[in-house]
């Protein structure tokens, strides 16, 4: 199926001056407010890193109060060694300039952000109301300019190793993938479907074999210091289960036992051999794949939305508004109703159990949404 026309490109003179307030309320939302837990969990691992070193912040996670006053759950490091470079960077940031790395980060999702924006203005010229739309996303805005993580960073590299891969170029492709994989390891769901895009095995292996040179240099030294630690770490992250999708489902039913020790494997099979049976461009698989994986995913957190706002732009117009919207507001109502004034700026703090509610309800209506974007 190919993308549909856009019938209005009036709007493509629109696109960037939207996309340029969309980035300058991202950077607002940086400087005048602390974000979520996540952006804290940042300066705290940066703080470890410095003090303790990356072995033990691998080990052993962090663990602080919020400006509430809430002792948060000891909060595990689960990402790629490549991040710790990244931390290091934004803390010279922090250091030099007296900004906090919370807003580093979330500056640097923003430009993430408009580099995307230009990928798929590459890749789909024609979907002019498309990409306005995808430039001004409220939950795109609310994910990069106030949550605070590393997801608009990963989908930048995947967006590329895409747009690469579709051009038949093999190694621009797989140094992106490469570089996504060293933001966090979600990008290898999508490999099956950009091996398929090749024509012959030695491309195929070229291509893995400089993804994975790619993410050997950018994880060095550490990943040859404490190769078991950090690898451990990595692949036992699960996020945040009994809230979302199935995985509430199990929980509402008492199953859960049963349910969640296989549960994260079952989506990322399935969602990896998608491809296999749907033979449409690759930008396609790669989005039917996402909204599959996060659909049967058993763990979930705010930011996941991020790597399904893309492969959207293939939707017509009124399914990728509908998209939009209530991701949106799923997103608003779990920051509202987590929000406190902190002396810093707003902060989303830890939900209270007493506000689960908000988080459940709305929560239902976005799985549905997923749902019937990805039947």
């Amino acid at each position: 199926m190919a993308a549909p026309v856009d019938a209005h490109p009036g709007f493509g003179r629109l696109l960037w001056p939207a996309a340029m307030l969309a980035f300058i309320l991202k950077l607002v939302l940086a400087a005048f407010t602390t974000g979520s837990n996540d952006a804290r969990t940042w300066e705290r691992d940066l703080i470890a890193l410095r003090t303790a070193g990356f072995a033990e912040l691998y080990r052993s996670g962090v663990q602080y109060a919020s400006p509430a006053g809430r002792i948060s759950q000891r909060q595990a490091f689960v990402h790629a060694p490549a991040v710790l470079h990244g931390l290091r960077l934004l803390g010279l940031l922090q250091d030099t300039s007296g900004w906090p790395l919370r807003f580093w980060l979330r500056a640097a999702c923003g430009f993430a952000d408009l580099g995307t924006l230009m990928l798929l203005r590459s890749m789909f010229p024609e979907r002019h109301s498309a990409l306005l739309l995808f430039a001004i996303a409220p939950v795109s805005i609310l994910i990069s300019g106030f949550h605070g993580n590393t997801d608009p960073l990963m989908m930048f590299f995947l967006a590329a190793a895409v747009c690469f891969a579709e051009r038949g170029r093999v190694t621009g492709s797989a140094v992106a993938f490469g570089a996504a994989c060293s933001v966090k390891l979600v990008p290898l769901i999508f490999a099956p479907a950009i091996l398929m895009r090749s024509r012959t095995s030695a491309a195929r292996l070229l291509w893995c074999g400089i993804g994975l040179a790619v993410w050997m240099a950018l994880a060095m030294p550490f990943i040859v210091q404490e190769p078991g630690l950090i690898l451990s770490r990595m692949l036992a992250y699960s996020g945040a289960s009994g809230l979302w999708g199935f995985s509430l489902i199990s929980t509402l039913a008492d199953a859960s036992p049963y349910y969640l020790p296989g549960a994260k494997w079952v989506a990322v099979v399935t969602a990896a051999s998608l491809p296999l049976f749907y033979r449409r461009r690759l930008f396609e698989q790669i989005g039917l794949s996402a909204f599959c994986f996060i659909l049967l995913s058993p763990g979930f957190g705010l930011q996941y939305l991020d790597w399904t706002i893309p492969w959207a732009l293939v939707l017509p117009r009124c399914r990728m508004i509908l998209y939009l919207s209530v991701t949106a507001g799923f997103a608003l109502a779990v920051y509202a109703a987590a929000a406190v004034e902190a002396d810093s700026g707003l902060y989303a703090d830890l939900l209270d159990p007493a506000r689960f509610p908000v988080l459940i309800l709305m929560g239902i209506a976005c799985w549905f949404t997923f749902a019937a974007i990805t039947l």
